[in-house]
């Protein structure tokens, strides 16, 4: 795709949760709770911004109605998280690495923290809001697309971790909420797909330096993407790397596709629909569809709605689905989907037609409908939504969805900003200059006497500190263990978490000592997770053998298989000598014996 001529903007934010020990406005430690046997329920109501408006996204959310449910744990969650407390702190290790953060991206350093706060009605806090604080802006990072813009650096809050909703409630589980979270928003310099993928990919290797960030599954980037006859649109909660790239692209196709609806429906002499629709129960009453005859069997109720002017747009394609269903995902936000008259089920041919005379459709309309105990709600979004492809794009945030995104809320804006009056604000001027940064894992990498391609798989690996700590007996030798042998092992079904940092020292003293060959190491580490020996034991199984034990034990070998081949004898020996003996030596031997 020719992103230049197409006006693609392209911006990232990541989220970087801290291992600070305690969270960010409390002392409860950082911890998963096995169990959460308590319980609070919430409603939450929008509130005016330090703007004095009330916005978008937080009176959307508001509108759905819904119970929050939070369990928690004491031992993980307080009177802070559940917002029955002041907030505490922050917590100042967290607050360094944000420091850090900032030094290493270039960034100006904020003078003065103020902590505000931000609306976030989805249920997701219990008290309706974020605490989130700027430390740094205006820095940058090299990339080989060129270099990308910081715009800020923040300090915040985690959310809590959702559990599952139904139609009327969403329950949560606490642990995760307060978890310190530095987040990094870039500007829209990126771009292209690839260039976003190696963004997120830098700044991920430059967060991984640190020494206080969590681990797998403790970073989620962002996208905010737009086109020039587009909007912005953000999606929100990618976690694995390798996806962004097709999730853009994915996004960006979404964008021209809907461009091209909104030209073909002012082609059509589209006029904005009205938001009606029409209980149609009594025509499905003897349908053969089994959805639809449980819905009306638990006393729910049939809604049907003309879309004119759309036959054949709904089963056009948005990057990785049809317009159909991205329509279906606006319901699904009120616990409802759609079907509509394109996707041709021949189980609703009967109903469909009775239906296109209930509603006057024409050849050129479509039709759709929702079922369930009131899809009145759902209907109207649907509605709403297709009127708004004569518009073009709508700015809406996004949730990740495979390499595709889903609706979530209207996109927000500055209106659910307002100052956090629990926290006063902490003067960084005499803390800045006492923040030390560490050394890059780009700067490690090239420190490193590895292979391109080993070093470049060693800094991303989880095991870069026992690499760091071993590497005196051998960086090659160490770094393969890391990373090839731990591979193998592990796609063999044997649990590599078994293995301590200490084990492969004495293996590696061992080797060292040449009692062992390098050969040995993966023998050894199978038979130590196979047969549960302690390491030592384990070790010494495969002790080099004397050249009087090598010689007897070929002498042996050929001498009990006097008719095999030299191939078939060269097999045996390794196959019983192996990791004992150096190869080289294996070889000579047999060929020796067999001339004898």
């Amino acid at each position: 795709m020719e992103y230049k001529n197409l006006g693609v903007k392209i911006g990232l934010e990541i989220h970087q949760q801290l291992d600070s020990g305690t969270k960010l406005f409390c002392n409860c430690p950082i911890m998963r709770s096995q169990e959460s046997p308590l319980e609070i329920r919430r409603m939450m109501r929008a509130i005016a911004g330090e703007t004095g408006k009330v916005d978008t996204a937080a009176e959307y959310e508001q509108s759905k109605s819904k119970t929050y449910i939070y369990k928690y744990n004491t031992e993980s969650s307080c009177l802070i998280e559940l917002d029955e407390q002041p907030p505490i702190g922050p917590n100042s290790k967290a607050l360094d690495t944000t420091l850090q953060t900032c030094k290493l991206l270039g960034c100006d350093i904020v003078d003065e923290l103020h902590f505000m706060r931000k609306n976030i009605i989805d249920g997701s806090v219990v008290s309706a809001f974020q605490r989130t604080g700027m430390v740094g802006l205006n820095g940058n990072i090299k990339t080989s697309f060129g270099n990308v813009g910081i715009q800020t650096v923040m300090l915040e809050e985690d959310a809590s971790t959702s559990m599952g909703k139904t139609e009327m409630s969403v329950e949560y589980r606490l642990d995760r909420q307060g978890i310190p979270l530095i987040e990094i928003a870039t500007d829209p310099s990126i771009q292209s797909p690839k260039h976003a993928q190696e963004t997120a990919e830098t700044i991920g290797l430059l967060l991984r330096s640190l020494p206080v960030v969590r681990g797998i599954g403790s970073i989620r980037q962002d996208i905010n993407v737009s086109i020039a006859q587009g909007a912005r649109v953000e999606i929100k909660g990618f976690q694995e790397l390798e996806k962004i790239a097709d999730a853009v692209e994915n996004e960006i196709k979404r964008q021209v596709a809907l461009v091209e609806i909104k030209k073909e429906l002012e082609k059509r002499g589209f006029k904005q629909a009205k938001t009606e629709y029409k209980d149609v129960t009594e025509i499905f009453k003897d349908t053969k569809m089994s959805v639809l005859t449980k819905a009306i069997a638990a006393g729910g109720k049939i809604f049907a709605a003309k879309l004119p002017k759309f036959k054949g747009l709904l089963i056009k394609q948005l990057g990785d689905r049809t317009l159909g269903k991205e329509l279906s995902t606006y319901a699904d936000m009120y616990g409802y989907g759609i079907i509509h008259s394109e996707e041709e089920r021949a189980d609703l041919h009967y109903e469909f037609n009775a239906l296109r005379k209930e509603l006057k459709a024409g050849e050129e309309d479509d039709i759709f409908i929702s079922a369930g105990k009131d899809p009145a709600a759902a209907m109207e979004i649907v509605l709403n939504r297709a009127n708004y492809c004569s518009i073009g794009v709508p700015e809406e945030t996004r949730n990740a969805d495979g390499i595709g995104s889903k609706f979530m809320r209207p996109l927000p804006g500055a209106g659910r900003l307002y100052p956090e009056s629990d926290i006063q604000p902490i003067f960084l001027a005499d803390i800045v200059d006492k923040i030390k940064t560490p050394k890059t894992l780009l700067e490690k990498k090239k420190e490193m006497k590895l292979p391109e391609e080993l070093a470049d798989q060693m800094i991303k690996s989880r095991y870069l500190h026992w690499y760091e700590e071993l590497s005196h007996y051998g960086e090659v030798l160490v770094a393969s263990t890391l990373l090839n042998t731990f591979k193998d092992l592990s796609r063999r079904g044997l649990d590599i978490g078994k293995i301590k940092r200490e084990d492969l020292g004495h293996i590696f003293v061992e080797i060292k000592n040449k009692k062992i060959s390098k050969d040995s190491v993966l023998l050894i580490l199978e038979q130590y997770l196979m047969t549960g020996k302690d390491i030592r034991s384990a070790v010494k199984d495969f002790y080099m053998l004397t050249d009087k034990e090598l010689k007897d034990s070929i002498k042996m070998i050929v001498s009990r298989n006097p008719s095999a081949t030299e191939n078939a004898l060269m097999g045996l020996a390794m196959k019983n000598l192996r990791g004992r003996a150096d190869g080289e030596k294996i070889v000579k031997l047999v060929r020796e014996y067999l001339r004898k």
